[in-house]
């Protein structure tokens, strides 16, 4: 057995960390302008999201088609499920909540948008009285509004770290 080392680019963990702190806190902000209009921009798949967006940005889940179209596709499929077969199919089985997420994921690859968090997010609909009472409105509150924001401060960050990057090679 070799040593065990942990090995890390300073520069690449700082960018990593600190872009998803502030970028949760741009969220946490836009969450609070939202809610005064009975609207959210925040959800528990949105911290998946943020792992991917600022620790693996360039997997594949990262780009930015899958991520909005993998919440927007995989919502919608989530919902058209759920409007169709109400909270009740072989509910013993969780059927409706096996259904939303076979959907999502349904949508997502014939989409080429596969993105994690997005099945994460059609259990949310079947789960959270709140998020079931936003009706249509799911398919773009949180989930699709909050990736959004996140994007939008995930390129910020990525400018700014390539500007950085070049600076210190100049």
């Amino acid at each position: 057995m070799g040593d065990f080392k942990i090995v890390f680019d300073v520069p690449d963990l700082i960018f990593s960390v600190g872009g998803s702190i502030v970028s949760f806190m741009i969220l946490a902000w836009a969450h609070s302008q939202l809610a005064a209009h009975n609207i959210t921009a925040m959800c528990p798949p949105l911290g998946a999201v943020a792992v991917l967006l600022f620790a693996a940005p360039a997997a594949v889940p990262s780009k930015p088609y899958n991520t909005a179209f993998g919440f927007l596709i995989g919502s919608a499929a989530a919902f058209a499920i759920y409007t169709a077969v109400g909270e009740g199919f072989l509910k013993e089985f969780g059927g409706t909540r096996a259904l939303m997420v076979g959907a999502a994921i349904a949508g997502m690859k014939i989409t080429n948008s596969v993105h994690p968090p997005s099945g994460a997010y059609a259990v949310l609909l079947a789960d959270v009285p709140a998020i079931k009472a936003l009706g249509w409105k799911y398919i773009l509150f949180p989930g699709l509004s909050g990736a959004l924001i996140l994007l939008v401060c995930q390129f910020l960050v990525m400018q700014l770290k390539g500007a950085v990057s070049k600076q210190k090679k100049a």
